[in-house]
């Protein structure tokens, strides 16, 4: 199973429950399955400037109905009503929380990075795959997250 912008938080409140009861029902167990989540990851000095890359990211997804009701299952309805109600693109995008970004994301110094892939790991995910933020560089994220 691929996931994507799926917070981390969404990974063990529903993915993680849902596949098991899925598989229960086939009388199996979650040993070998996979779940891969994308961990849009950045080792950067100044954290604001992944904050807006992934910002321009998350824009898109939150227009979208199937991303808007994950969200909304992960605890972020405020995120929601406050993009609908922002007036223009750059209001949008501000109105997507630091909670929000923080739950999804790795972002910071190296060990920031590797503990937010070992709370991805935590909450279920098997493979974590780590992805770029707009305007960072992905190499120190990826040599960061070896280790997590």
């Amino acid at each position: 199973m691929v996931l994507w912008a799926c917070p981390a938080s969404y990974v063990g409140d529903v993915v993680t429950r849902e596949v098991a009861a899925g598989r229960a029902r086939a009388d199996r167990d979650l040993a070998g399955f996979d779940v891969c989540a994308a961990i849009p990851s950045a080792v950067v000095a100044d954290p604001a400037v992944a904050y807006r890359g992934i910002r321009a990211e998350l824009h898109r997804y939150f227009g979208l109905p199937f991303y808007r009701a994950m969200f909304a299952q992960a605890g972020y309805e405020a995120d929601i009503a406050a993009y609908d109600a922002a007036a223009g693109s750059a209001a949008q995008r501000a109105a997507i929380s630091d909670a929000f970004i923080e739950d999804l994301c790795a972002i910071g110094k190296p060990e920031d990075v590797a503990a937010g892939v070992a709370r991805f790991r935590a909450a279920g995910a098997t493979n974590p795959m780590i992805t770029n933020i707009t305007g960072t560089d992905l190499r120190p994220a990826l040599s960061a997250a070896v280790g997590a």
